[in-house]
Parts: structure tokens; sequence; C-alpha cells
């Protein structure tokens, strides 16, 4: 028989050990032996040699959690959690009883940013007696990830307790002081850390942000600059020198201080657009354009930077685009109470008052607290009944009214004049840059607008109205065109579109010539987006008033919602005339 099939058939058999048997019992003397010498190359400073002596005992013995424990701390070290946390679960596998392995894993889970699972596993080591500083202060950094600022307060004091002169405890219990608003107590507890750790530079960064909080910029002012003495590239510490600056009307230093930064970060939206805002304020409108076009390209999907743009864009008197921005802003958030009081904000300035007040209303339900968007809202709200009380006035005028069309004499007996309605005057408006705010908590979702900029809400127009015909009479139920209108117009303001059309529709049955009521009737039709019909009445009401600049701004929108952008520009210049 071959040589080859006598030893196949041995190993078959059993009376020979396969070629592999020897590794596959563990080696718990060889394992222990690596161990150690992975033991003393982290003494020495020496991490990959001591990954490698870890590994070379795991392999000798799949059972030494220790050595998979110390290979994970090591790898945390390196910057690899990921492996780190896989050698941890072999750990507590083999040694569910190790309550270290349990408070590294903790580590690694914080630093993933998953800071439940941390708790889950500081809690088990804590359960198994490990009573010890860092690990209470480790729970109570994942307790302020998680917002739980009590708990980890109690776990920070824990900390201190176990161990006085340990400065970490101090340096997070003074965050969730200045979480809570607590800045008094705040900044007691970082003047403690930094008694304890006097060139702890992040500490200094922390106590700036409580001096900050309480008021008192100076200070914070004075801390930044010793952290940045110590940490010249302390981006965070940079940023927010710059906006202690910006608040400190220092805008020279603060220009300095974002644009350090960027120099340093260039991928960082948030410096662009804090720089762009102090170019805004300073009436350097492309350099603020081209910081908050830089944001929009590094950050796409975050509607601040289209608040910010869309105000650029204003500031420039780029109107259509800037309301292009806001409602792009919306369409990422429309939960977004900034958004909708940017665009208010616009709308407003532009004369557009029924726009204005339907964001504004918006703003104010998701933000009720924000005293800005309520004064903003109140004068919307002034505006809209005052152009609703002069077309009023306008249309209760007695009906013996001649037309006069141009170039014809007057026929009829000659009447006393009547007192005219001053009507709303069509001006172009001075915009200003409306600000984005600070981001707020997210509220109730609201009803996601279109992406092209709502169409105009009616406004007076110095047009005579024609007289009734001999035939028109009021409504069965007595009410009168202008009461009709006037009711429309109330549902429109309430976002009642579909049920201010009924009103409108019998204004004009009893006054076919009342423009208004086109107009508004189509602003109505166009937010139900029923563009056919709201350009049809567009039509009208310009075919009554070819001069009513109103009607051509709501006709461009429609049309460039149904696709017509020609149409739209067309409709949009000829407004742009008209207001000169």
């Amino acid at each position: 028989m071959p040589l080859a099939r006598i030893v196949v058939t041995l190993v078959i058999t059993g009376l020979l050990p396969p070629v592999n048997a020897a590794d596959a019992k563990p080696d718990r003397r060889k394992s222990q032996a690596a161990y150690q010498r992975g033991m003393h190359a982290d003494e020495a400073g020496k991490r990959d040699e001591a990954i490698a002596a870890f590994t070379e005992a795991v392999k000798a013995d799949p059972s030494n959690g220790a050595a998979w424990r110390a290979r994970g701390k090591d790898y945390l070290a390196a910057g690899d959690a990921v492996k780190a946390v896989a050698d941890l679960d072999q750990a507590v596998q083999v040694q569910p009883g190790d309550a270290l392995s349990y408070a590294v894993r903790g580590e690694c889970f914080v630093v993933l940013d998953q800071p439940v699972r941390a708790i889950h596993d500081f809690d088990t080591a804590l359960n198994l007696k490990l009573e010890r500083t860092d690990v209470y202060n480790s729970r109570g950094n994942a307790y302020l990830k998680t917002q739980q600022f009590d708990k980890a307060i109690g776990d920070f004091s824990q900390a201190i307790k176990l161990r006085l002169d340990n400065a970490e405890p101090y340096k997070g219990r003074g965050m969730a002081h200045a979480a809570m608003g607590k800045y008094r107590d705040a900044i007691e507890d970082f003047d403690l850390c930094i008694e304890r750790k006097p060139a702890y530079e992040e500490a200094f960064v922390e106590r700036s942000l409580a001096y900050v909080g309480a008021g008192d910029f100076q200070r914070g002012l004075q801390d930044l600059n010793a952290a940045l003495k110590m940490n010249p590239a302390d981006l965070r510490a940079l940023r927010v020198r710059g906006a202690v600056h910006e608040v400190l009307r220092d805008d020279a230093s603060a220009l300095a201080d974002y644009t350090d930064a960027i120099g340093r970060d260039p991928k960082d939206a948030r410096l662009y657009l804090a720089r762009g805002a102090i170019y805004a304020r300073l009436e350097k409108k492309e350099e603020s354009l081209a910081d908050r076009e830089k944001a929009v390209e590094l950050d796409p999907k975050n509607p601040e930077v289209y608040v910010a743009r869309g105000g650029s864009y204003h500031q420039l008197g780029h109107h259509e685009k800037g309301l292009q921005d806001r409602a792009m802003a919306i369409a990422l958030n429309p939960s977004l109470a900034v958004s909708w009081s940017a665009r208010g904000n616009a709308y407003f300035l532009l004369g557009r008052y029924d726009e204005a007040l339907s964001d504004l209303k918006r703003a104010n339900q998701l933000e009720p607290g924000n005293p800005e968007t309520q004064k903003l809202l109140m004068q919307a709200q002034a505006k809209v009944s005052e152009v609703v009380d002069a077309q009023m006035a306008k249309e209760k005028l007695p009906d013996t009214n001649t037309a006069v069309l141009p170039g014809a004499a007057a026929v009829g007996p000659p009447q006393p004049e009547p007192v005219k309605a001053e009507a709303a005057k069509i001006e172009p408006p001075k915009m200003e840059t409306p600000q984005p705010e600070p981001v707020k908590a997210e509220t109730p979702k609201v009803e996601e607008p279109n992406a092209e900029a709502p169409p105009v809400m009616p406004k007076a127009a110095a047009v005579k109205s024609k007289p009734k015909p001999a035939s028109a009479a009021p409504a069965a139920s007595g009410a009168s065109a202008a009461a009709l209108h006037a009711q429309g117009r109330k549902l429109i303001q309430e976002e009642k579109f579909g049920e201010a059309i009924g009103p409108l529709t019998e204004a004009l049955k009893l006054e076919p010539s009342l423009v208004l009521a086109y107009n508004a009737r189509g602003y109505a039709h166009s937010r139900l987006k029923h563009y056919a019909e709201a350009i049809a009445d567009f039509d009208e009401a310009i075919r009554l008033n070819p001069a009513y600049a109103n009607a051509y701004v709501n006709r461009s929108s429609a049309k460039r919602a149904s696709g017509d952008k020609a149409g739209a520009d067309a409709d949009q210049a000829k407004s742009r005339e008209l207001a000169k």
C-alpha cells in the first residue's frame, strides 16, 4: 500500500493526530506568557508590539478574557472602536463576570456615539461592584449625551466623592449645569476643574461658554484667548471666539477668527454661514453671497443655508431667487419656523402682505414665543386689514359713477365728485435681509409648500369699476358684491381656499367687472394648484385693468408652476415695469 494512503488511513482511524490538533488544544501557559509581554509593551508605550502579543495570547487560548480585553483597549486607544468592540464582545462572552470588560466596552460605545448601549454596560459594571471614579464619570458623560442632566450630575458627584483630585468629573458636572442653564454653578465646577488641572484647555473653552451664557462676554473672551494660547489649532475655540467678537460688535476680529478657522477646516459650512452673516451686516453683499453659496455647496440638505443665501439674494435685489431659496428651506424641513418667518419677512418687505401673513402664521404656530415673528405678524395683519378696508370703502361708493374711458367724454348727468378711497400703491420695497434664527426643537409637521413661491394675494388697485348693469341685483341672501368679496378674502386669509371660491364667484355674478375678485379667486385656485382656472381669472383681471401689477405677478407664479417659464418671465417683467 502506498505510504500516503497509509497515513490517511491512520489519521481517519484516529491512530495518528491531525496536523493542527496541537493548535486546537488551549495552551494557557503560552497564552499567559504572551499576555504578560503585551502588558509590558503597553507600559513601554509600544502599542503595536502589545497588540501583536495579545493576538498571540488569544490564539494560544481563546478563553483568555484579559487578553481580549487588553487588545480591545489598545484598539480603542488607536482609534479603532469597531475592532475594540469586537474584542470586548469576546471578552464578556468568555468571562461574563468580568466587570472591567463591560466598563471598557461602555467606553467604546461612547466613542461610537451609542450612549444608550454605553449606559447599559456601565450599569452592568457597577452592578458587578466596579465602584470606580472613572466608571461613574464615563456613565455621567453618556447621560450627558442622552440629555439626562440630573442623572449625569449624580454620577459626576459620586465620581468626585470617590476621588477628589480628579478634574474630569468637575468638568462633566459643569457641562451638565450649563446645559440646564445653571451657569453660575457651571462656572464654579469649571473653576474647581482648572484648579486641579491648570493647563486643561478644553475646560477653559467650556467655562467660556458658561460665562457667555451668563452674559459675561469679556470673561468668556479671556478664557477663549487662554485656550487658544494653549492650543492655537482648536477650531471650536476659534468658532466660539468669533461668535463672542460678533456679540461685542468687533466685526474685524470676528472675521479674522472665522477666516482663520476656514483656513484650517475649509469643509465646515457653519464657518461660511457665520462669516457670510458678518459680510451681510457690513453691506459686503457679494462676499456674503459667495460664502453662503459655499455653505449650500457643502451642506445642501441643511435648510439654514438656503435661508441665509436667500437673504443675500434679496439684498442684491434678486427677489425671485431669494423666495425660491426660502421655499427650498421649507421643503427640506417644513417644521423649521425660521424658514417660514424668513419667507414671510421677505413677502412683507416686498409688499405682498397676504402671503406674508400666511407664512408668519405658520412660523408663529411652530414657534409661539418668538417676539420678532409676533411683531411682524401683527404688522402684516394690519396691512392686510388696511387694504381690505380701502377696497371695501371704494366698493361702497354710489352706483351712479360713470366710467370714463381714455379719450372719451363722460356720459350721463353731472354728478358731484365722490370721495375716492385711497388705493394701495404698488412700490418696490426696500429689501432688508432677514437673518436665520437658531434651530429649535422639532415641532408638529406642517404641510410642505410648493417649491415655487405662491402667487400674491390681491391688493386694492387704483381702478374705477364699471357701472353695474341695470339687471344686476343682490343675491337672494341680500349680500352685496362687496360683502361677498370681503368674505372670500377673509377665507383666503384663513387658508380656506376651497371655501373662498364660492363667495368670490357670487360676488362676480353680482359685479362682473370686480377686478379684485378675479384676482382673489385666481389666487385661491392657484393655492389649490388649479393653475388653468387661476390663469383664466388673472387674464380677466388684466383685461379689465391692464395696469394691475399684482395680477401680472400672480399670473407669473401660476404660469411658472404650470411649466410656462417664458410666459412667467414675461409677466414678471411687466409687473416690474408697472411697479416703477
